[in-house]
């Protein structure tokens, strides 16, 4: 129990852990959401990014994925605590239609929908 109750004290927003940066906790902090360090790509189009996240591995840890609409904006909300973003927009998983799918740019905060050919950097996250 004392083990448990250290790790809960050591989590928190910012902070390395599981390879990447923890930019979401929950109520209880033992689970949350983790950012990739780094963008996995200059600019890719949506199936390209959705493979970048799937085959990243970090840390022994193979579980990444392309973030969803909702997750995406949390990391926005928190992309000065995790660093490293460009100021244009990112893939999230999350489809709009067959063609299209949901990006927020890291400028203005704004998300919308546009065609999966179109590009978008790509960051990896996973959950813990």
């Amino acid at each position: 129990m004392a083990v448990l109750f250290t790790i809960m004290q050591q989590l928190q927003l910012g902070n390395e852990y599981q390879g990447g940066v923890i930019f979401f906790l929950d109520q209880t902090n033992t689970h949350g959401l983790i950012a990739s360090k780094e963008d996995l790509s200059g600019e890719a189009d949506w199936d390209e990014a959705m493979g970048f996240c799937t085959q990243y591995s970090e840390a022994g840890f193979t579980d990444w994925r392309l973030p969803t609409d909702i997750e995406l904006n949390l990391l926005y909300l928190q992309k000065d605590v995790v660093g490293g973003f460009v100021r244009f927009s990112y893939w999230s998983a999350t489809e709009y239609a067959t063609h299209f799918a949901f990006f927020q740019n890291f400028y203005t905060g704004e998300q919308d929908n546009d065609f999966k050919d179109n590009t978008c950097y790509v960051r990896a996250i996973r959950s813990f």
